[in-house]
């Protein structure tokens, strides 16, 4: 059994720019290893025509049609973008036709629910491992007020967990929802390499089962029923419904008989350790490649800060004749750690005044 999987991330004005960026493949490079640009032509957007600047036509939208004259605030939360797709054995029984279903169907879902006009893009990726999509919701509500913490509470939350993959199923494809009541955490990258080991752990423990599984199997039909006719046996003077038969004959009955419940037995435990563990490595692929994506949302943020120190070094240097102090580049990941020995509380206080106001990343 295969799992609708359906992520939300909260996008600001800030933001727009980068996920339009990625979303739409208008860079070449890119820092996510998996995307192949030799796909990239198979990508499609389900409401193409509606955004082509995320931050500049989304920001029109909502300013075209927000009931308020106020203007909107700086931090507000713009696009609720939702990541939709299942796992990879799950696309591999669809051909092209029926995929593109699956997230047409999807979309239909919150176009029924919360507008289809608010749905400003639904990008396909094909050009990834497994196929998803981004789709930007503006949260509008019915009275055209701009409130993410409103139309996507928590309880609209659980609600879309549960009606998703009902809705899906009705409409043909084989998925359930995840565990219920998961919470889910931010994990460090040693958690994150250690859930990696434990996938590749539970894919090797599944294949050893299914071998044992296998090797049972082999065994018993190397075992050749023998023929009745093959044991001498008659009826009983009083039980013509009784049997006699000769005793080499009878021990090998309790034999066969003793083997196959064995067989029974173990061929039953080992079926359910390999739909144990198929249903592990299903929920685990799932959350690596929920990882992934998050993984590389993250090195896109490392990207974007980075280059925002380099801005601001530029600009430093250009008004002021500065640049900042190397520590800052250090942490930003713009320059090698210095190898030099750490200065005294003295030296620094009495070499280094300026860099208590300076910036802190």
């Amino acid at each position: 059994m295969s799992f609708a999987v359906a992520r939300m991330t909260k996008l600001k004005a800030d933001n727009l720019v980068g996920i339009g960026n990625h979303d739409q493949r208008k860079t070449t490079n890119h820092s996510n290893e998996d995307i192949d640009v030799s796909r990239s032509h198979l990508n499609y957007d389900l409401v193409a025509g509606r955004t082509d600047n995320f931050k500049t036509d989304i920001e029109a939208y909502i300013n075209e049609n927000k009931a308020s004259k106020r203007a909107v605030r700086k931090d507000a939360v713009l696009v609720n973008e939702w990541i939709l797709t299942s796992d990879k054995n799950f696309f591999e029984q669809l051909d092209e036709t029926d995929t593109r279903k699956y997230f047409e169907t999807a979309k239909q879902y919150f176009a029924d629910n919360y507008g289809d006009e608010n749905i400003r893009y639904a990008v396909v990726h094909m050009d990834e491992k497994t196929p998803h999509m981004h789709m930007g919701i503006v949260p509008f509500d019915d009275d055209k007020k701009l409130s993410a913490k409103r139309i996507f509470n928590r309880e609209a939350l659980q609600r879309i967990q549960e009606e998703l993959p009902q809705y899906l199923k009705e409409n043909g494809f084989d998925v359930e929802r995840g565990n219920k009541n998961k919470e889910r955490k931010n994990l460090s990258v040693p958690e994150y390499k250690a859930m990696r080991e434990d996938l590749k752990k539970i894919e090797t423990e599944k294949q050893e089962t299914q071998a044992k599984l296998a090797d049972t199997q082999k065994k018993l039909d190397e075992i050749k029923p023998r023929s009745n006719k093959n044991f001498a046996s008659k009826p009983t003077l009083l039980n013509k419904n009784k049997v006699t038969v000769d005793k080499n004959d009878l021990a090998d009955l309790e034999r066969r008989a003793s083997f196959s419940d064995n067989y029974n037995e173990l061929h039953a435990r080992a079926r359910r350790e390999a739909d144990s563990l198929g249903d592990k490595l299903t929920r685990k692929t799932w959350d690596y490649n929920d990882l992934e994506r998050e993984n590389a949302r993250l090195r896109k943020l490392v990207n974007t800060l980075q280059n925002l120190v380099k801005q601001v070094d530029i600009f430093l240097q250009r008004k002021m004749g500065i640049h900042l102090p190397d520590k800052f580049l250090e942490r930003a990941g713009l320059k090698e750690p210095s190898q030099d020995a750490p200065k005294s509380p003295q030296e620094r206080s009495k070499n280094e005044p300026d860099e208590k106001q300076g910036p802190h990343l």
